[in-house]
């Protein structure tokens, strides 16, 4: 099963198109939105009050509260990528085991995390150095998250398991990427444009569907990932096993 674009991208959202997916949707909605009015209110309560009118919805908590409510909301948060990431590529649609949502997830999302901060950082050098180095990275690394879910391993060992599963397919996988995510970032942009013209840069509902859209399309993406691993997967292990063949019938021995 070869990266094909287009049926990547349609086989990637039908791993999210069921039960399962639109649970795991609803979830990240729910915890990006929670996340997003923790953050705002966290802010406003620290701000002098002429400023509290920029940031909305906000809701009236202690500071110390809203602080740890948004620390909390926001390590949940990967908790849900791990469990879709595993969901997806597991292929599950009807129920989501426990062991995917309890294994490991502490280490997990430890790595994740820090991976995540140290993916930033070689990114953002690689851009430095005339923006192609910082792409290669980007594509080179972007199955690391897939890898830590998935095999629970460190992200080291994950950076270093997705730079040898995608070499050769980094091409495609930019291609993917940019056709996944340009739509979406326009469609955002502009739904983002007309709200504020409509209802005020600083409304509550422009900020609560721009984090819903924003959430949802993250889930997205994750389906899309899960498709493309398994695909580059099941490639990798197809052409192993081919070699494995070779060695082990090498062909008619030659007459003397």
């Amino acid at each position: 099963m070869s990266l094909q674009i287009g049926s990547t991208i349609a086989n990637g959202i039908g791993r999210v198109a069921n039960r399962n997916g639109l649970l795991l949707v609803l979830a990240s909605v729910v915890l990006g939105t929670a996340w997003q009015v923790a953050f705002n209110s966290a802010v406003a309560a620290s701000l002098p009050p002429e400023f509290t009118g920029q940031l909305a919805p906000v809701i009236d908590a202690p500071l110390p509260v809203l602080v740890a409510f948004t620390v909390a909301s926001f390590l949940v948060l990967p908790v849900v990528s791990v469990v879709a990431i595993r969901t997806f590529v597991a292929g599950e649609t009807d129920r989501i085991p426990r062991e995917f949502v309890t294994r490991r997830i502490g280490w997990v999302v430890a790595n994740l995390l820090v991976g995540g901060v140290v993916l930033s950082v070689l990114m953002m050098l690689g851009t430095l150095l005339l923006v192609i180095p910082g792409i290669i990275v980007y594509v080179a690394l972007l199955f690391m998250a897939v890898f830590v879910a998935v095999d629970d391993e460190n992200f080291v060992a994950a950076m270093a398991d997705s730079w040898r599963l995608t070499r050769g397919s980094w091409l495609r996988l930019f291609a993917l990427m940019l056709i996944v995510t340009v739509p979406f970032t326009v469609v955002i942009g502009v739904l983002s444009t007309a709200l504020a013209l409509a209802i005020g840069p600083s409304s509550t509902a422009a900020t609560l569907v721009t984090v819903g859209i924003s959430m949802a399309f993250s889930v997205a993406i994750l389906g899309v990932l899960a498709e493309a691993f398994e695909r580059l997967r099941e490639e990798r292990d197809r052409t192993a096993a081919s070699d494995e063949d070779d060695v082990a019938d090498p062909g008619p021995t030659p007459m003397a």
